[in-house]
């Protein structure tokens, strides 16, 4: 530990270290009126590329903070006038004050520079920030990821996530246009950084009020990568392969081809290291669907609570090889009127090995579940998007989006496990199951607009459907052993489920201004959905049980009606929306074709929200709804689902619909001049009538569980998220405290059970500020987790995790670029067993060679120590579970990357001229 902390402090000083200077000034325009928001920006003169900036405030002062030593090249520029250049020396022999800067509108002589071929580094058009890209120096083979972390104001973490000004970016654009699907990670990550000439970062208003003309104070923080002009006149992408040890491999083509009007883009990939798709969504149909992700009790587990990302965020386990490929086209004739479609598919082989302990909380103790699993599942995942803008004349306006996906899975499992008092087994069950599962589904919402009266009036007519259907065939062996008394059952059955389903809805709007900055909207919903599930099971080699009960057909049908009423007030720092809807309606249940069961329902929803940005970049925002939820078919069947003969599940035909309230408190701060964000956040869920679980527990541990509807569930959270640059030490500091409060309610053996779980996160992150040569990033993370059950008051669990992590990257040259990387997570003991450290250590070193560097040879080691587990901690309602599972181990890869019709080098042609008198 000493010396981790002597590295840091050395680290510290080595960025602290030489001497600095301020430099300050005044920005007006001819008139001597102050401008604010002009960019001040030192250039380096050799290569134009920024060093320091500033912006200027409303009075139109500016300064620039702890310059070092040297000769730069001051640019001054602002929207609309003409850009000023000055050759400075820092420090300034006249002191820190340069004194007033005139922008003018008209072209004028400046005697001390010449420039041609000019560049910008940063611009403030209106709401828009515009980066040139060429002012940020990158490693030959970076990709668009790698710009947007030098990005001054953008924060990229180390799954890929971009905050913008503290804010989340979900909504990545191609000039202009949407690539595959607006997911974020497929453009970051796989358009070369040198095919980039401008980035923008805005708020992107809706489709919908950029055609009515009427502000709905919706926004969607979007970033826009602007190609160069050469990028659009051929093809360009990159071909990669590479080998390793352990029979590693890997291999990867992409090929883009963009114009004035169209986007096409292809990507592939094959490896068996664990390398998953393009993105964190294509990653969730690859694997299943989110229920792949869940526990038995629905809770979504991706990844250890405490874990720092890996690949797209979480850890992958198991092993085995993977594939992806995909497309995007998109076609417009202008902005209103354009076609795109994306195509993305995946497939996997893994094995996976897993060891699971779970201690159980009943009335009277507690009871430990122990198992041994070992599993071998394939997946493909295929889906389109796709969306047509087509505007008639200049008062109709058509919007549809679609999409669908076909996904298929086998898996095979074989399991162990004992349930235990102390240490004395009360059963045991030996498992071998093997499922083929394929799922299709397709949606399409379509919009339809028009302006009445001048705009001031606009009808929307507006429809969706969402269409799944799926098959599973699964065949199990169970051995159950009970050992007082001692008995014996075993089975080999199959089991066989189809599903089929329908949701439609359609609405009609009329939205009316009522002042300049006003409206309100009048709208009637009707939705309509059908659930179709038919079972069949039984013995292998005796056919199917004639006992309907295990062989259900099931059906169920929702119908309801949707009034609502909107008023909504936008202006220049405040958006205030107040909204009602009427949920009325009703959903029946149909069993072996019975008279049916129907339940009625009523609910209010209201709606509130409010956004003041009572300064610039200061902003506070509260957002309030209500919303009612019916049973799903396969939580209101009540017939068994025996799948497991140690946890018996029923369904229950008598659920009532969650009515769930969720509010929303935010204070977003961002300061354009330090670039220091805090965003503080705190939300509160309460459901009603929440689906929960009835346990009874025997003496033999065997479980039967029943769904039903507990009286209420709570959950709460508040967040503080802060950024600041310490330009004294060269650095910036992110500092992350997020606590959480779960109050889960459930019944065991009729005995009313609250679980109240306190998690607390505290995360330090430290990272370089500039990064010409060194990219360094820091930090730890501790984890507490406290739970408390009313069953067991002697039973509450308490574990604290630990978590560090460095990552360096540095490119001695042009050439050359070294990485290495180390996560080390420390696992305590707490409420398990036993306490793990884990320690995870990486390293890279690429060399690019060949003409205009169009050639990458990198090579790899991963966990090179050889100690990598996953590890999976949670906290449930009567349950503390830990599962360990296999993961990859280390391997050392060689891989070689071609860079297809590299134009050019990316200098950025700034001719600069400095006139000494």
């Amino acid at each position: 530990m000493k010396k981790t902390f002597t590295f840091l402090l050395l680290l510290l000083c080595g960025l602290a270290e030489g001497q600095v200077s301020n430099l300050k000034g005044e920005i007006i325009n001819e008139n001597a009126q102050p401008l604010s928001s002009a960019a001040a920006v030192l250039l380096n003169p050799a290569d134009s590329t920024l060093l320091y900036f500033s912006i200027s405030g409303n009075d139109g002062q500016f300064e620039i903070r702890n310059i070092k030593k040297g000769t730069y090249l001051l640019q001054v520029s602002l929207l609309g006038h003409e850009t000023v250049y000055r050759s400075v020396e820092v420090p300034n022999v006249s002191g820190e004050n340069i004194g007033s800067v005139v922008l003018v509108s008209k072209i004028f002589g400046i005697n001390e520079v010449t420039v041609t071929g000019e560049r910008i580094p940063l611009k403030i058009k209106k709401d828009t920030i515009e980066y040139d890209a060429g002012a940020y120096k990158l490693k030959p083979d970076a990709v668009a990821e790698d710009l947007v972390r030098k990005l001054p104001g953008i924060e990229v973490d180390r799954a890929g996530n971009i905050k913008a000004l503290g804010e989340d970016v979900n909504n990545i654009l191609v000039d202009g246009k949407e690539f595959f699907g607006n997911d974020p990670k497929v453009a970051t990550r796989n358009l070369p950084a040198d095919a980039i000439e401008k980035i923008q970062l805005y708020d992107k208003p809706t489709d919908e009020s950029k055609f009515t003309g009427i502000d709905d104070g919706e926004r969607n923080q979007t970033m826009n990568l602007i190609l160069q002009d050469k990028k659009r006149r051929g093809i360009f992408g990159d071909i990669s392969a590479g080998a390793g040890t352990d029979e590693r491999a890997q291999a990867g083509a992409k090929m883009y081809r963009f114009t004035g009007k169209s986007q096409l883009a292809l990507v592939s990939m094959y490896n068996n290291i664990n390398q998953l798709g393009f993105s964190m969504r294509d990653y969730i149909n690859f694997s299943g669907g989110m229920s792949a992700f869940s526990s038995g009790d629905g809770h979504i587990m991706i990844g250890g609570e405490n874990s720092f990302p890996v690949n797209f965020g979480q850890p992958v386990y198991g092993t085995g090889s993977n594939g992806a490929a995909g497309f995007n086209f998109s076609f417009s004739k202008n902005d209103n009127d354009r076609f795109f479609m994306s195509y993305l598919g995946n497939g996997s082989k893994r094995s996976l090995s897993e060891a699971t302990t779970q201690k159980n909380y009943t009335p009277s103790g507690s009871f430990l579940v122990k198992g041994q699993q070992a599993e071998t599942k394939t997946d493909t995942s295929q889906r389109i998007n796709f969306g047509i803008r087509n505007l008639i004349g200049e008062k109709q306006n058509i919007i549809i989006n679609g999409g669908f996906s076909l996904n298929s899975a086998t898996d095979e499992i074989s399991s162990l496990s004992s349930s235990l008092l102390g240490n004395t087994p009360v059963n045991a069950l030996e498992r071998k199951s093997g499922e083929n599962v394929s799922r299709l589904s397709g949606n399409i919402d379509a919009s339809y607009l028009l302006r009445i009266n001048g705009s001031k009036t606009i009808l929307k007519i507006s429809g969706k459907t969402n269409l799944t259907g799926s098959n599973s065939s699964t065949r199990f062996y169970n051995k159950t052993e009970y050992f007082s008394p001692s008995s014996l059952e075993s089975g080999n059955q199959f089991y066989d489920i189809s599903t089929s389903g329908g949701t439609y809805s359609g609405n009609i709007s009329l939205t009316q201004k009522i002042t300049r900055q006003s409206f309100i909207d009048l709208s009637f919903g009707l939705n309509y959905s059908d659930e179709q599930l038919n079972r069949n099971q039984g013995d292998i080699e005796n056919g199917l049980i004639s006992d309907t009960s295990l062989s259900p057909e099931f059906n169920k049908t929702d119908i309801s009606f949707r009034p609502g009423l909107k008023w909504k007030l936008v202006t220049s720092k405040t958006s205030l929306t107040v909204s009602l809807l009427s949920i009325t309606g009703e959903y029946n249940s149909f069993l072996n074709n019975d008279d049916g069961l129907t339940k009625k329902y009523s609910f209010i929803s209201p709606g509130a929200s409010i956004e003041y940005n009572y300064r610039s970049g200061r902003r506070l925002m509260f957002n309030y709804s209500a919303l009612a939820n019916t049973p799903a078919a396969m939580q209101l069947l009540p017939v068994v689902n025996n799948l497991n003969p140690l946890s018996l599940i029923y369904g229950n035909r008598d659920l009532k619909p969650e009515y769930i309230h969720n509010s929303r408190l935010t204070w977003w701060l961002f300061d354009q001049f330090s670039f220091t964000t805090l965003l503080t956040s705190i939300n509160l869920r309460y459901a009603k009538d929440k689906t929960g679980y009835s346990r009874t527990i025997g003496e033999d541990l065997r479980q039967v569980i029943s769904l039903v509807n507990v009286k209420s569930d709570i959950a709460t959270s508040g967040t503080i998220d802060f950024t600041t640059p310490v330009r004294p030490l060269g650095i910036t500091l992110n500092l992350v405290i997020d606590e959480s409060l779960d109050r889960g309610l459930d019944y065991i053996n009729n005995v009313e059970n609250v679980n109240n779980s306190l998690t607390q996160r505290f995360s330090l992150t430290i990272s370089n500020r500039k990064k010409e040569r060194w990219d360094i990033e820091t930090g730890t993370a501790l984890t507490l987790v406290n739970s408390k059950y009313s069953v067991q008051k002697s039973l509450n669990d308490s574990y604290l995790d630990i978590a560090w992590f460095t990552e360096a990257r540095y490119n001695p040259c042009k050439s050359l670029s070294i990485m290495s990387s180390a996560d080390i997570t420390k696992y305590s003991s707490g409420s398990f067993n036993e306490s793990r450290l884990i320690p995870l250590v990486n390293t890279e070193i690429s060399y690019n060679f060949l003409k205009n560097k169009r050639g990458i040879l990198t090579l790899s080691g991963v966990d090179l120590l050889n100690r990598n587990t996953g590890i999976i901690r949670l906290s449930e309602l009567n349950t503390l579970t830990e599962r360990r599972s296999a993961i990859l181990g280390r391997y050392i890869i060689l891989s070689f990357k071609y860079r297809l019709n590299k134009l050019g080098d990316n200098t950025g042609g700034i001719d600069i001229k400095v006139n000494r008198r």
